[in-house]
C-alpha cells in the first residue's frame, strides 16, 4: 500500500453545491460574522513571480501584528502555495485576504479563472499536485467558491496567541 493510497478522501463533496468545493476537519462551518476592526487585510499582488515573496512578508506582518506568531510559518507556507496556483493556473493580480474571526484565521486567494482547482496525484519528479495536498493535510478547513469574476480559494486554521500574549491580557 502507498501513501496516497492510505491517504482518506481528499474532497468531501456532501452538502456543497456545484460552486463550492472544499474539505474540513472535525470542525463545523464558520458563522457568517464580521471581522474585528483591523483584523481583515486585503492585498492586491503583481501578477508575476514577485507576488509570491510579497504575499509570505504580507502574511507575516499581519499575523505578528495579531501576535499569532505560534501560527505564522504555516499560514505563510498556504497563503504562498495559494498565491503559486492563483499565478500558475489564472491570470491578472491575485487578491490576498487574511482574516481573524472568533479564533478563525482564514486566507483567501481570488483570482480571475473560473475553473475550480483539482486535487491530483503528484508525478514521482513533478513540482505539480502537492499544493492542495499541504493545504488539505494542514488546514482545518478549506475549499474553493466561484464568484462573478473567478473564483476565491481559501482556508481556516484555529488562530491562538501565544500564552505571553495571553497572560498580558489576564
Amino acid at each position: 500500500m502507498t501513501a496516497d493510497t492510505a491517504l482518506p478522501p481528499v474532497i468531501r463533496r456532501a452538502g456543497l453545491s456545484n460552486t463550492e468545493l472544499g474539505g474540513s476537519r472535525s470542525r463545523p462551518p464558520a458563522r457568517a460574522t464580521r471581522p474585528a476592526q483591523g483584523h481583515r487585510m486585503t492585498w492586491v499582488l503583481a501578477d508575476d513571480p514577485s507576488a509570491v515573496p510579497e504575499g509570505r512578508r504580507l502574511v507575516r506582518a499581519s499575523m505578528a501584528g495579531w501576535r499569532l506568531d505560534d501560527q505564522t510559518d504555516v499560514v505563510e507556507l498556504l497563503a504562498a502555495e495559494l498565491i503559486t496556483n492563483a499565478l500558475r493556473h489564472a491570470w491578472g493580480k491575485p487578491l490576498l485576504t487574511l482574516s481573524l474571526i472568533d479564533g478563525t484565521l482564514r486566507c483567501e486567494v481570488n483570482d480571475l479563472n473560473p475553473e475550480m482547482p483539482e486535487l491530483r496525484l503528484p508525478g514521482a519528479c513533478g513540482e505539480d499536485g502537492r499544493g492542495l495536498r499541504l493545504i488539505e493535510r494542514m488546514a482545518e478547513r478549506w475549499g474553493a467558491v466561484l464568484t462573478y469574476t473567478g473564483k476565491v480559494v481559501w482556508f481556516e486554521i484555529a488562530a491562538s496567541p501565544p500564552a505571553a500574549a495571553l497572560a498580558e491580557t489576564s
